[in-house]
């Protein structure tokens, strides 16, 4: 089938569609299938023929189960992925279409599905607390820490230094220049020191503004965005506890620690 043809055959079906992703989970028939997706096994019966018939679908003689061919495995493959991103981007509008996002890679964009199942934490009248403060709750429980930041908040080095004399936390911070020399600056010489004989500490200093900032622990993936104006939104902190959200969140810490340089 010619891709415009196999398109248009999916998308202007959702009967077609839910089969094909209800099908993804494992052969079944069509009394299983009805039961998944609720629509009548009329209108299932003649999605199913479509599917059929592009070989997208195969049908057991002997069980009468249907089940995925494996082109059809492919496509529910990315039907999967394009409304897992769709659910990400329609849960967070307001939050992707208000921020700059050219601080992730095009290949990490293209699974914003994996933080669907994050919550957005904003400060609101019923609850006041900044997102920063739930934040820095939250990384006092983890085991280790990877983050990139190019701001500095004023309670950050005394919070930093604690976490890392513990020595049983892993940290790895990249930064910018320019808050590294702050950071230095507003510690004292001989917590530097002690800082720069942990083993379990490693720093990192990144040339350009990465324009974002995030932290991924064993524990959730914090995700800050800056305005278009270049200023960030301290308001606003997409947070996930999800292995598929943590996993998003080291892979764009090491995206950023190739371009680094260790300075610690």
């Amino acid at each position: 089938m010619e891709l415009e043809n196999m398109l248009k055959m999916i998308v202007t079906s959702s009967v077609r569609y839910r089969v094909l992703l209800a099908l993804s989970g494992g052969a079944k028939t069509l009394g299983e299938i009805h039961a998944q997706i609720g629509s009548t096994k009329s209108t299932i019966s003649h999605a199913l023929s479509d599917l059929l018939e592009e070989m997208l679908v195969a049908q057991d003689p002997e069980t009468k189960r249907y089940r995925l061919t494996n082109i059809g495995r492919l496509v529910s493959i990315q039907l999967k992925n394009v409304s897992e991103a769709l659910e990400s981007i329609e849960k967070f509008k307001d939050f992707w279409l208000s921020h700059d996002l050219s601080g992730i890679p095009e290949n990490l964009l293209l699974r914003v599905g994996d933080l669907k199942d994050s919550k957005l934490h904003r400060p609101t009248p019923e609850y006041i607390r900044l997102p920063h403060e739930v934040y820095m709750e939250l990384i006092k429980t983890s085991d280790w820490i990877k983050g990139v930041s190019p701001i500095l908040f004023s309670d950050y080095p005394d919070e930093f230094l604690g976490l890392a004399f513990r020595e049983d936390v892993e940290i790895e911070i990249i930064t910018t220049r320019s808050v590294y020399r702050k950071l230095i600056e507003l510690s004292s010489p001989e917590a530097v020191e002690k800082v720069q004989r942990l083993e379990n500490v490693r720093i990192y200093v990144i040339e350009e503004n990465p324009r974002i900032a995030f932290t991924v622990t064993n524990n959730f993936l914090s995700l800050g965005l800056f305005f278009s104006d270049g200023t960030y939104d301290m308001m606003a902190d997409l947070i996930s506890t999800s292995e598929r959200a943590k996993k998003w969140g080291i892979e764009l810490f090491e995206y950023y620690r190739k371009k680094a340089e260790r300075v610690m």
